[in-house]
């Protein structure tokens, strides 16, 4: 099976997970359209592969499981595990191209953890490739987004949705795992993935990063514009990425540092109503994008 991701080629042997996975249905590439592209990484399911007997460099607990990430100057090893299920582990060549996982289907329940492996694999591949993917919620209208950035539960789907019930041509591009990269032409594209959070919304869709908000709830509204180095600050602490990991993180710091020189980046401390969304609307409608 072979996805197209932000423009990008994956390829994942040995399982068919379309058929059990459907927001990676509007991904898939049949393989002969393929074949002149160049793939970023392939991922091998089904492999035998060695625990780690060290301590992880990194341990995170989210969403009812942990990750454990152990890195040598071969290989980033990653072990899955699911509060009520069967741990399953990654290992992938440090330039992400190859990666194998034991992972195997035993039950329906088991293709939510090749969901996160396969979006492991594309976050830390891509990355490699002049894109990062960031924790916002991202409206387009017409072939221009808008993203909204901020911790869980600061109202970055609320204010999406105000976009979508009063602005014309406004469409849910993704509302938890969009894509960002810096184009050769002076522009920055954002892209809907495979990723969605609670929100179903997979579109295999781009368009051009016009406006970038950083949401904090408030009493009252207000909107400031940053400059490129605190929206830089932000961006990187909205990205996915792997602090220890040298190569990735580089790679990563390169292109938010490209997006936030390119991209007008605005506070906004908003109320859940439609004064925020004028403030926000106007700064979009108002962006300078360059022009090719």
């Amino acid at each position: 099976m072979i996805l197209r991701i932000a423009d990008l080629l994956m390829e994942i042997r040995g399982t068919d997970a379309a058929e059990r996975l459907p927001n990676l249905a509007p991904f898939v590439v049949e393989e002969q359209h393929a074949k002149e592209r160049n793939i970023i990484c392939t991922i091998e399911t089904g492999k035998q592969i060695a625990p780690e007997s060290g301590a992880p460099a990194l341990t995170s607990t989210a969403e009812g499981k942990s990750t454990h990430v152990w890195l040598t100057p071969e290989h980033c090893k990653i072990a899955l595990i699911p509060d009520n299920g069967t741990p399953s582990l990654m290992q992938a060549t440090r330039d992400w191209r190859e990666i194998e996982t034991d992972w195997q289907p035993c039950a329906q329940e088991s293709y939510a953890v090749l969901n996160d492996l396969i979006m492991i694999a594309f976050v830390y591949s891509s990355a490699l490739h002049g894109t990062a993917t960031i924790h916002a919620s991202c409206v387009s209208v017409g072939n221009e987004a808008c993203a909204f950035i901020g911790p869980s539960g600061v109202g970055k789907s609320t204010h999406a949705t105000l976009w979508l019930q009063h602005i014309e041509g406004a469409q849910l591009l993704n509302d938890d795992q969009p894509a960002i990269r810096p184009g050769n032409d002076g522009r920055v594209h954002i892209y809907g993935t495979p990723w969605s959070g609670k929100t179903p919304c997979y579109r295999n869709e781009k368009a051009t990063l016009k406006s970038i908000f950083f949401m904090e709830q408030a009493r009252s509204n207000s909107l400031a514009q940053l400059g490129s180095i605190e929206a830089f600050q932000q961006l990187m602490k909205a990205t996915s990425l792997i602090g220890r990991d040298t190569i990735t993180f580089k790679e990563i710091s390169a292109t938010q540092a490209k997006a936030a020189s390119l991209i007008p980046a605005y506070t906004l401390k908003n109320t859940p109503g439609p004064e925020a969304l004028a403030l926000s609307h106007g700064a979009f409608t108002h962006s300078n994008t360059p022009q090719q």
